[in-house]
C-alpha cells in the first residue's frame, strides 16, 4: 500500500510576523461580516454594521451614508449614526457642518483616492477639530468609502477617542474591511435602486424615504433626528410629506406599506 496522499503531512502556512493586525483582529473582521452578510435590505445592513463596529472593534461614534456619489453621501445623503449625544448632534448642525473638511470637494476627492483616511492627517489645523471635536472628547476621525460604481457609495465615519490620531492599526483593520465588504456594499446599494424605482409613484426625497423608512421600524421623531442629523421639526416635516405621498394615514399604514414593499 502506498498511500493516496503524496504529502501526507499537514504542514499550514506559518503566519507572517510583524503584521499590523493580528490573528485577533482578523477575526474580528469575520464577525463584522458575519454580521451584516444576512442583511435583509439596505437599512438593516447599516443598522447592523454600526453595532458591529461598535461591538468587535470597540468603534463609539460611528457614522454610516450612502448615496450617488461620494459627495452627496457626505453632505446630504442618507444613512444612519450610533454613539454620538443629541447636544453634540445639535451643535454640529448649529455651527460646525459648514467647517467639517470632510464635507468639502478636496476631502471627498482624497477620501476617495485612498479609500481610508484620517481627518487629522489631511487637516491638521482645521478649527473643526481643535475647536469642536477635540473639546467634546473626540481627538480624531477616521473615513472609509466603499465605492459601489453605478449602485453608488457607502461612507463611513468613526471617532477616535484613545489615541491622539486614527492609530494604524484602526487604519489597517479598515483597509482589510473595505475590501471585503465591497460586494456586499454594490449588492445592496442595487437592490436598495431596485426597490426606490419600484415604487418611484411615491415621488418621495431620499431623505424624505429615510424618515418614512425609520419610522416604519418604529423610531421615535427624536431617534430618527439624532439617527439622520436633522432637527425633530425637520423630521416632522418630512414625515408628513412621506405619509401623504404614500396614501397611508398613520406610521402604522406606513410600516404595512414598507413592508409590502
Amino acid at each position: 500500500m502506498t498511500g493516496a496522499l503524496s504529502n501526507p503531512s499537514r504542514n499550514p502556512r506559518p503566519l507572517p510576523q510583524g503584521e499590523t493586525l493580528s490573528a485577533e483582529d482578523h477575526r474580528r473582521l469575520i464577525g463584522v461580516l458575519e454580521s451584516v452578510d444576512r442583511a435583509a435590505d439596505l437599512p438593516e445592513f447599516r443598522e447592523r454594521l454600526v453595532r458591529a463596529l461598535q461591538s468587535w472593534f470597540g468603534f463609539t461614534g460611528v457614522a454610516v451614508l450612502h448615496g450617488d456619489t461620494l459627495a452627496d453621501a457626505i453632505r446630504e445623503g442618507c444613512g444612519v449614526q450610533g454613539g454620538y449625544t443629541p447636544e453634540f448632534l445639535a451643535e454640529y448642525a448649529a455651527r460646525w457642518a459648514g467647517a467639517d473638511p470632510l464635507r468639502e470637494t478636496w476631502a471627498a476627492e482624497l477620501i476617495s483616492g485612498r479609500g481610508v483616511v484620517g481627518l487629522a492627517e489631511i487637516a491638521p489645523d482645521a478649527p473643526f477639530l481643535s475647536e469642536f471635536l477635540r473639546p467634546n472628547g473626540i481627538n480624531d476621525k477616521a473615513a472609509m468609502v466603499v465605492d459601489g460604481g453605478p449602485a453608488g457609495v457607502l461612507f463611513i465615519g468613526m471617532a477616535v477617542v484613545d489615541a491622539p490620531r486614527v492609530p494604524d492599526r484602526d487604519l489597517a483593520v479598515l483597509h482589510a474591511l473595505r475590501r471585503h465588504l465591497a460586494p456586499l456594499v454594490v449588492d445592496q446599494l442595487d437592490r436598495d435602486r431596485d426597490r426606490r424605482a419600484a415604487l418611484s409613484n411615491w415621488q418621495l426625497t431620499p431623505r424624505e424615504w429615510e424618515v418614512a423608512d425609520l419610522a416604519a421600524q418604529g423610531l421615535t421623531n427624536r431617534q430618527i433626528a439624532e439617527r439622520l442629523f436633522i432637527g425633530v421639526d425637520t423630521v416632522k416635516k418630512h414625515l408628513t410629506r412621506a405619509l401623504a405621498a404614500t396614501s397611508c394615514a398613520s406610521r402604522t399604514q406606513l410600516a404595512l406599506r414598507f413592508a409590502a414593499a
